[in-house]
């Protein structure tokens, strides 16, 4: 009875194994779907409003050029798109905006963001020089930064997560499981109450052009690494204590980046070995990869096979039953 259990569970695992590629192949195509989908929906919501930019800005055009007749519309042209270029280096093109943009604080805000992968792009490197180190800087600092952010997750992790339910399971009589997805409901929460809406509630006052939605907009495009430098704090012209508000800023990307790590290491306990995502999976671990593929073992010409479970049983007998050969579980040296 036994063994046929076994056989049914090899033979349904081997089926599931043998349609992984399959699975994968739906995914991939779910995943393509997802994209068109979002392709058409910002297409379908931000269009309006680009035209209704492009109509303002065809109206300001004609409008300047109307009071200005001895200016030229070639001249001015070139004359805008000079100025554009220069601040798409990150530098104001308006006269009475002050501040440096590579300064000590700008620059160390500029190392933090970048070795984040958030990547703002205000400002970024001018010079060859700067190029050429921002890659080798990169090339080390990214990984070395990644590494960092995961570790603080893992010691977070250990505190926040294992070290409480293991107090919980020692004084109540709680199922495992069921106290793991509460308690990750509650952690998951809480992180995300003080990693997005809290902080978009202060970025929404120190920030006076930013609502709420825009704050959270921010936090949330900011800690998902995703960085589109639409939004790009500190930037205000005449902003106090900008120097101490961008080093603030950036204090909470690390942290709020540790926390996003933290959340990401919670979720993946707690689908870990997940039926639904085992589909596309080749085993969700070493130990099941292992067990997997040595269900069907090569056997080689001439020899014996033996099958899972007859070598199991063979480990489990005593090293005492052969007088000439003696087995150390599943290393028999010849004794000559």
């Amino acid at each position: 009875m036994i063994n046929q259990v076994h056989s049914e569970q090899l033979h349904t695992s081997s089926i599931i194994v043998s349609h992984r590629p399959l699975f994968f192949l739906m995914l991939l195509l779910s995943y393509v779907l997802y994209l068109v989908i979002g392709a058409f929906v910002f297409s379908t919501l931000e269009q309006p409003y680009e035209e209704q930019l492009r109509s303002k800005e065809e109206e300001l055009w004609n409008e300047f050029l109307k009071y200005h007749p001895c200016l030229s519309e070639e001249v001015l042209d070139d004359f805008l798109q000079k100025l554009l270029l220069v601040k798409s280096f990150g530098v104001s093109v308006l006269r009475n905006s002050s501040g440096v943009k590579w300064g000590f604080v700008s620059s160390l805000f500029f190392s933090g963001t970048t070795l984040a992968t958030i990547g703002y792009g205000n400002p970024v490197p001018i010079s060859q020089s700067g190029k050429i180190f921002c890659l080798f800087y990169s090339i080390i600092g990214i990984p070395f930064t990644l590494s960092l952010l995961s570790i603080g997750a893992q010691n977070l992790l250990f505190l926040l997560r294992d070290k409480p339910i293991h107090v919980l399971l020692l004084r109540f009589n709680f199922a495992r499981n069921k106290l793991e997805w509460i308690h990750a409901g509650v952690l998951i929460s809480l992180l995300l109450l003080l990693s997005f809406f809290i902080p978009a509630i202060v970025f929404n006052c120190v920030e006076e052009n930013w609502g709420y939605i825009d704050a959270l907009y921010f936090c949330f495009i900011s800690l998902s690494t995703v960085g589109l430098g639409d939004y790009v704090p500190g930037e205000k012209s005449g902003q106090r204590m900008s120097a101490l508000y961008k080093l603030l800023v950036l204090c909470y990307l690390v942290v709020g980046l540790m926390a996003v790590f933290l959340v990401v290491e919670i979720l993946k306990s707690l689908f870990k070995c997940n039926q639904f995502f085992n589909l596309f999976l080749f085993g969700c671990d070493e130990n099941q990869r292992a067990e997997e593929m040595e269900q069907d073992p090569p056997c080689d010409a001439g020899l014996p096979c033996a099958s899972k479970h007859d070598e199991t049983t063979r480990r489990r007998l005593l090293h005492s039953t052969s007088p000439t050969e003696r087995s150390f579980g599943t290393i028999n040296p010849c004794i000559s």
